[in-house]
């Protein structure tokens, strides 16, 4: 069980998680839009999917810390995204929006990636490129930040 230890939660995303689900309750007649069984489904199929996305790209680093890297990891979730972890956040976020109807997720979601996008994960790019050179920026190359190239 040590690989539990690869289930890094970031605050922000957990923050605006919650900030997201609090506005949606509290003004909920005015920030909802109607849901129907697509949404319901969509949502419900995006959070299953986080879920088993975070836990493939846990188990993928075995007893190793995934915060303190000693190996690249290029197989597993990681042939498809560079970003696994992060990923399945914004689905969890995104997912809960779309089955509850709620702008506010919505939007939680759009802001949490943005600041992964923009403040988070150029540092840690960095951070490998340092510590991988060569490898990681042929791994970059190859694999997508997110799912999409971007």
């Amino acid at each position: 069980m040590g690989w539990l230890k690869n289930f890094p939660v970031p605050e922000y995303q957990l923050g605006l998680l919650l900030v997201g689900l609090v506005l949606h309750f509290w003004a909920a007649d005015s920030t909802t839009f109607v849901t129907n069984i697509g949404y319901v489904i969509f949502g419900g199929a995006l959070i299953a999917g986080s879920v088993v996305l975070s836990v493939w790209a846990a188990t993928s680093f075995g007893q190793e810390a995934m915060a303190k890297p000693e190996t690249l990891r290029t197989s597993g979730p990681y042939r498809f995204t560079r970003n696994p972890m992060y990923l399945s956040w914004l689905l969890v976020t995104l997912g809960l929006g779309l089955l509850l109807g709620s702008w506010w997720l919505i939007a939680a979601s759009l802001i949490a990636g943005t600041i992964t996008q923009f403040r988070v994960i150029s540092g840690e790019e960095k951070f490998l490129t340092e510590q991988f050179g060569e490898e990681y920026e042929t791994f970059c190359n190859r694999t997508p930040r997110w799912l999409w190239p971007l």
